[in-house]
């Protein structure tokens, strides 16, 4: 491997696995600009989570930060950046070196956008999973490039659902994630704190009086959205009407026959 893509993947590492970064995807806080996300995110997660003795494996885990929510299962951890305590380093092509029907479960999240051939990944998942095995996917809608280490593409729900079941899965269920006004919200959160306008303008003036709010009480905009937007949380993808959205959840299942 290239030296400096060694040192880019070391770092990678570091981020994943830091304690702040996990907790903040487990117990997203209010105040963070990614809240309204990482929230709804969390909250798609869980409902799928169980204390079962199933064996489940996190392909491309980062620093796990769901495992609790799967407390009793044999967890293993596969991922294409070399952290720590890994089963499995994967090589660019995703394959991994366990037998068909190995598992039970397969948890993806957050990383089929980085993933330079997306349709391979999802051939190893439903390879590895046993007939009657279920495959939890979430990847992004619309949501800014952010190299992990690499960015490659974005998806919506039917552009996902055609991959998945190219590959064989049967789609159980597809929800689409922090929606129409409270994906604004989330967008608004991210963009005031960034903007850098002159203060020679009423436009400049305006947006730095908005980030000096933005600063003293960071999360009301958030809170907000909780409020009086918490039901485009998590919508499923049938429904009309909602077509902004930062990302998506896959229920799929691999047939028994």
């Amino acid at each position: 491997m290239d030296s400096s893509l060694e040192v880019k993947y070391h770092n990678l590492s570091q981020i994943l696995e830091a304690d702040d970064y996990v907790r903040e995807r487990l117990q997203p806080r209010a105040s963070s600009s990614l809240y309204l996300h990482l929230a709804d995110l969390r909250e798609s997660i869980g409902l799928f989570g169980t204390s079962e003795r199933i064996r489940i494996l996190d392909f491309g885990c980062g620093g796990s930060p769901y495992r609790s929510l799967f407390r009793n299962s044999e967890y293993i951890r596969a991922d294409f950046t070399p952290c720590k305590g890994l089963d499995f380093l994967l090589p660019p092509d995703s394959s991994i070196p366990v037998p068909d029907c190995s598992f039970d479960m397969v948890l993806s999240t957050q990383v089929l956008e980085h993933v330079p051939e997306p349709a391979n990944y999802v051939t190893e998942c439903f390879r590895v999973l046993k007939p009657g095995g279920i495959l939890i996917l979430t990847t992004h809608g619309l949501f800014e490039d952010h190299g992990c280490p690499y960015d490659f593409q974005r998806w919506t729900a039917d552009g996902l659902r055609l991959l998945l079941e190219r590959a064989g899965f049967r789609i159980k269920g597809a929800k689409k994630l922090t929606c129409g006004p409270r994906a604004l919200c989330c967008f608004i959160n991210q963009w005031i704190r960034g903007l850098r306008p002159p203060k020679s303008s009423l436009f400049g003036l305006a947006t730095w009086a908005l980030r000096v709010l933005w600063h003293f009480n960071p999360s009301w905009l958030n809170r907000c959205a909780d409020k009086h937007f918490k039901k485009y949380s998590i919508v499923d993808s049938g429904l009309p009407n909602n077509t902004t959205y930062i990302a998506l959840l896959m229920h799929a299942e691999r047939p028994s026959a």
